[in-house]
């Protein structure tokens, strides 16, 4: 696939906080082929000039010297706050700027992002679409000026699809490789497992 010119700086936002309720253990700790979802999803965005992870702590296997953590104050804010914190740790906005934005917990991260840098993006990005045809909002590249300004004012109850729905996003079907791990049982059929130390 050609990566499409970008004239600006190239950033990435990796969410890797919440309180996992529904897999019962933190999604940091989970991993596949011998490295986490959080290391796996930072890999995949080698070559962006700033990397930046939302997160209570970075996994063993993440290098702190090519990562930035910040967390979202409060903590566990919701992955929106989470957003609004990874935006404010990255430089001085400039005209061209754009933010890849991921989910730390999809395990084929590195196919999703080589389809999104690929994809001719819309005024406002590029998002990936899932096998029920839903927008994922956080598998998706964005104008940073548009994704800022998204994010302005109170972000309290306010949901990811009704405060990113409305910006220009090209859409590209990609059922066969956006599913995430919520579950244990979506974990398992994932061949992600929990670490063991």
């Amino acid at each position: 696939m050609v990566q499409l010119p970008v004239t600006g700086a190239r950033y990435a936002i990796v969410l890797g906080g919440g309180r996992s309720a529904r897999m019962g253990h933190d999604k940091r700790d989970l991993v596949l082929d011998g490295r986490s979802l959080l290391a796996r999803a930072t890999d995949a965005c080698v070559g962006r000039q700033v990397i930046v992870a939302v997160t209570p702590a970075l996994p063993h296997d993440v290098d702190p010297t090519g990562v930035q953590r910040v967390l979202e104050d409060p903590p566990f804010g919701g992955p929106l706050a989470g957003l609004a914190a990874g935006l404010a740790a990255l430089p001085s906005i400039s005209d061209g700027d754009e933010v890849l934005v991921l989910a730390c917990d999809l395990p084929r991260v590195a196919e999703i992002v080589a389809t999104l840098d690929a994809a001719e993006p819309g005024t406002d990005g590029v998002c990936l679409v899932d096998a029920e045809n839903y927008p994922q909002f956080l598998a998706a590249r964005y104008r940073r000026s548009a994704l800022q300004a998204a994010l302005a004012g109170d972000l309290h109850n306010r949901s990811v699809g009704r405060t990113l729905g409305g910006l220009r996003l090209a859409q590209v079907a990609a059922p066969l490789i956006t599913a995430d791990v919520d579950t244990p049982d979506q974990a398992e059929a994932a061949g992600v497992r929990l670490r063991a130390d």
